[in-house]
Formats: structure tokens, C-alpha cells, sequence
């Protein structure tokens, strides 16, 4: 569900242009339902219990960061995760028109890109302390599909693949906060939510992060952090009529450079 989530104002308060590298170790959990506008509501997917996908893996991540001014920082962010699996079913499943029974052999995938755009303002500054509120966009485009033997109602059962693809863009409103305790040492922290109906689309999304980065040269820091992203989307469209519930949580280390 889009409503896919990241930091905003992880940047040092001397930095007007910073690039952050990350590596995240992210726990995921990813649930679907596809049903059909004449009102077939589908079976719920587990895609890492019923197909088999990795509970866990490491995600590549760029954000890019501009101070415009003493009072606004504006950002960008992507990252992606890509999964595909075959695994014979223990349980039928429905998706879209087409019931795929138990013991059928299936392929599945599951891919989501996550673009994030936020503008803050810091309504709170002192010398080493910084807090403020933002708005921003989280877009996520998602691309599912489950393919094998299944069937149409009553008749004869044949190759078939369903496939969903989706853009969700949504906005977000937060808070964010960020401390230095010692010359070299950062502690940042962000909040983001949002629970809204926009046209075909309504969810909720929630972004948390927690980070501590070192200064290790002029222009480069090395950090850890803490990342809790949960988004639920309800979808109602000619070609998706469902929902998606998408979980990601855990660690990252980075590298920012600052200048």
C-alpha cells in the first residue's frame, strides 16, 4: 500500500546539500486481496506463509537532501524490493476470475518501488536542536502476479496468469526532530501519517525512524537506524478491486555525505 515509508530532515544543521547510502535490513510481511467489481472479494494472500516469499531481505536505498534555507529542508527518497518465488499450493486460491487449486504449481511475484518527497519546516531552532512539522508525498507502484494451472468458474482448467500493476501516490503529514549532543554526533527521528480516501484509493500509513550517525571526516558520516513503515490500502478500480497490506521493519546502516 502506498502509503510506503522514510526520513526527511536526516541531514546535519551546517549541511545545505546532503546524499545518503543505505543498506536496510528490512522484515517484511505482504498481504493481498484481488477480487472483482461485480463483487468476488478473493482470497487473502499471505505472500510469505501461502507462496513462500523471503520474509527478509536487504534493500538498497538513496535519499537526497537540500536545505533551502535557515527554515525549510526538502527531500527525496527511493528504494525498492523485488521477489519472485514457485512453490506448489497448500490451500486454493482466487484471485481476480481465476481459482487456483491445491497441489497447483504456481509462480508469484511481488514488486514495489517507493518514492518519497517531503518539504519541512523548522519551527523550533537552537544551536544544536531542531524540531518541525512536513508534508510530503509517498508514491508506491506496485507489481504482483501469481501465474499457473487454475480455472474460471466451472470451466476447464488452463495456463493462466493474473497480474495487478498500481500506482498509489498519497500525501503524508509529520514531525521531525533532530539533536546533536556532541560536535560529532547526531540523533535524528521522524513520524509520518496519513488515513484518507483519495478518488479509487483509501488507507492509512504510518512511518517511524530513529537514527545515530557519526561524523568520521568533514564531509561524510557513518550511521545506524531503526525504520517501522506499515501501510494498508483499499483499491477500487476496474483492474483491482482489493486491498494490499505491506509491512516493513528493522535496521539500516549509511553513509551520508554532506557538503
Amino acid at each position: 500500500m502506498a502509503l510506503i515509508a522514510q526520513p526527511s530532515m536526516a541531514q546535519r544543521f551546517d549541511d545545505t546539500v546532503s546524499l545518503k547510502l543505505e543498506a536496510y535490513f528490512a522484515g517484511i510481511g505482504s498481504h493481498a486481496r484481488i477480487g472483482t467489481p461485480s463483487g468476488s472479494l478473493g482470497t487473502e494472500i499471505d505472500f510469505e506463509r501461502h507462496l513462500g516469499m523471503a520474509k527478509n531481505r536487504t534493500l538498497p536505498a538513496v535519499e537526497i537532501g537540500w536545505r533551502i534555507n535557515d527554515d525549510w529542508v526538502l527531500q527525496g527518497q527511493y528504494y525498492g524490493l523485488r521477489r519472485s518465488i514457485e512453490k506448489r499450493l497448500d490451500r486454493e486460491i482466487s484471485i481476480g476470475e481465476t481459482t487456483y487449486p491445491v497441489n497447483a504449481r504456481v509462480a508469484s511475484g511481488f514488486d514495489s518501488n517507493i518514492y518519497r518527497f517531503t518539504i519541512n519546516n523548522l519551527l523550533f531552532q537552537r544551536e544544536r536542536l531542531e524540531l518541525g512539522l512536513g508534508v510530503g508525498l509517498h508514491g508506491t507502484d506496485f507489481d504482483l502476479f501469481v501465474e499457473g494451472q487454475g480455472a474460471i468458474g466451472e470451466l476447464e482448467s488452463s495456463l493462466r496468469r493474473e497480474r495487478r500493476q498500481i500506482f498509489a501516490p498519497l500525501p503524508t503529514i509529520g514531525a521531525i526532530g533532530q539533536w546533536e549532543p556532541g560536535r560529532n554526533f547526531t540523533l535524528f527521528g521522524r513520524v509520518d501519517w496519513l488515513s484518507l480516501t483519495i478518488a479509487d484509493y483509501s488507507g492509512r500509513l504510518i512511518n517511524a525512524e530513529a537514527s545515530a550517525s557519526y561524523r568520521v571526516h568533514r564531509n561524510l558520516d557513518l550511521g545506524v537506524s531503526y525504520r517501522f513503515v506499515d501501510y494498508d490500502l483499499r483499491v477500487r478500480k476496474s483492474n483491482w478491486h482489493g486491498e494490499v497490506d505491506y509491512q516493513f521493519s528493522g535496521p539500516s546502516i549509511f553513509l551520508r555525505a554532506g557538503f
